[in-house]
C-alpha cells in the first residue's frame, strides 16, 4: 500500500488554524462572561432602589406610595420589575396580589400578553398564556382556549394551567377535549395537567365533567372521573356509579374507584369491594382498596381485612397499610387477622409500619 505523504506546510497551517480557533473561543467565552457581569451590575443598580417598593407591595405593607412609584416607572425599569412581580403572583393572594395586578395593568402587560398569544414564538405564546392566567384576567378565557390545540405542546400545557387559574367553567369542555388526540398531532395533553386545571374551575364545570364520563376516548373518561373526585362534584355520584357498571378499561375503572372513595358515601362499599376481587387487574384492585380506606366504615374494614390473605402480596400489603391508617378500629382488624396463617405476613408488615410511624411521631 502506498504511503500517504503530508506536506509540512499543511501540518503547520492546520496547527495555526487550531490555535486561532482556540484563541477565538476563549476570547468569546471571556467576553460573554464580562458582558453578563456588566449587565448584572447594571441591573442591580437599577433594581436596588426599587427593591423596597416591590417588597412593600408584595408583603401587603404598602401605604399606597410604593404602588404609585412602581406604576410610574418607565423604560427599562419596567422590564426589570415586571417579571419579578409576575413571579410573586403565583405565591400570594388577596389585596397584595390585586395591587400587583394593578401595577402590571398600568404598564400594559395585559395588552402585551393578549397580543403575545398570536406570536410566532412558542416561548412568547406560552409566557403570554401564563401571564393572563396568573393575573386572573377572566375575560381572556376565549383567547387562551385556542392555545389548547397549539402546535407547540409546551404552549398547550401552559394554556391548560392558565385556564385552571382563570377558573371559568366555560373552559371545561375544551379542556376535556384536549386530552384526546386531535388533528396534526395536537391534543393528547397529560391527564394530570387537565385534571389540575379542571379542579380549579367553578362548580359549573360539573355538567361538562359528567358528560365526559361517557366519552369515547378512555383518557377523557379518566380525566372526568379523577376530576369528579378531586373537585368534590357530589352531584356526579350517580353517574360515576352507572359508569362503573359498564366500564371495561382498567385505567378508567381505577379512576372511578378513587373518585367514589373521595366522595365518601358508605353506600359505595359494595361496588368497591367487588373491584378488589382477583379477577380485576392489580391497578384496579389497588385503587379500590385505597377507596375503601377513604370510606372507612365497618364493612370497608372487613373487606380490607379479607385482602390481607390475598395471593398478590402487593394487594395484601396495601390493605394492611390502609387499615392501620384508619386508627384503632383498623389496627384492631389487622391484629385480629394476624392470628390467621394466610393473613399473618401482610398483617405483621402493617403492624410493623404502624409501630415505626408512631415511634417517629413521638420524636
Amino acid at each position: 500500500m502506498d504511503e500517504i505523504v503530508v506536506q509540512p506546510w499543511l501540518l503547520r497551517l492546520s496547527l495555526w488554524v487550531m490555535l486561532a480557533t482556540a484563541v477565538a473561543l476563549t476570547a468569546t467565552i471571556v467576553l460573554a462572561r464580562l458582558t453578563r457581569a456588566r449587565r448584572q451590575r447594571a441591573m442591580t443598580r437599577r433594581v436596588g432602589p426599587l427593591r423596597q417598593d416591590v417588597l412593600a407591595l408584595v408583603s401587603g405593607e404598602d401605604d399606597g406610595d410604593s404602588e404609585q412609584r412602581l406604576s410610574a416607572l418607565r423604560g427599562p425599569s419596567v422590564e426589570l420589575v415586571a417579571p419579578a412581580l409576575i413571579g410573586y403572583l403565583s405565591k400570594i393572594r388577596g389585596t397584595p396580589a390585586q395591587r400587583i395586578v394593578d401595577v402590571l395593568v398600568a404598564h400594559g402587560i395585559v395588552r402585551r400578553a393578549r397580543a403575545g398569544l398570536a406570536s410566532w414564538s412558542g416561548t412568547r405564546r406560552a409566557r403570554s398564556a401564563w401571564v393572563l392566567g396568573v393575573m386572573r384576567i377572566r375575560d381572556a378565557v376565549a383567547e387562551v382556549l385556542p392555545r389548547l390545540q397549539d402546535r407547540d405542546r409546551g404552549v398547550a400545557v401552559t394554556a391548560a394551567r392558565s385556564l385552571g387559574m382563570l377558573g371559568d367553567a366555560e373552559a371545561a369542555d375544551e379542556l376535556l377535549r384536549s386530552v384526546a388526540p386531535a388533528r396534526r398531532g395536537r391534543g393528547d395533553l397529560p391527564v394530570w395537567v387537565v385534571v389540575e386545571a379542571l379542579v380549579g374551575l367553578d362548580a359549573g364545570a360539573a355538567g361538562a365533567v359528567g358528560r365526559a364520563l361517557d366519552a369515547d376516548d378512555p383518557s377523557t373518561r379518566t380525566a372526568a372521573a379523577m376530576t369528579a373526585g378531586r373537585a368534590q362534584h357530589l352531584s356526579l355520584r350517580p353517574l360515576l356509579r352507572e359508569r362503573l357498571e359498564h366500564e371495561r378499561e382498567p385505567v378508567v375503572l381505577a379512576a372511578l374507584a378513587e373518585a367514589l372513595g373521595a366522595l365518601g358515601d358508605p353506600a359505595d362499599v359494595g361496588p368497591l369491594a367487588g373491584l378488589v376481587a382477583d379477577d380485576h387487574p392489580r391497578s384496579v384492585r389497588l385503587a379500590a382498596a385505597r377507596a375503601l380506606g377513604e370510606l372507612g366504615d365497618d364493612r370497608a374494614r372487613t373487606a380490607l381485612g379479607g385482602l390481607l390473605a390475598d395471593t398478590d402480596p402487593r394487594v395484601g400489603e396495601l390493605a394492611a397499610d390502609v387499615l392501620v391508617g384508619l386508627g384503632p378500629a383498623g389496627v384492631a382488624e389487622v391484629e385480629r387477622r394476624a392470628l390467621e396463617p394466610a393473613s399473618a405476613a401482610a398483617a405483621d408488615l402493617g403492624l410493623a409500619m404502624h409501630s415505626l410511624r408512631r415511634t417517629a411521631g413521638r420524636r
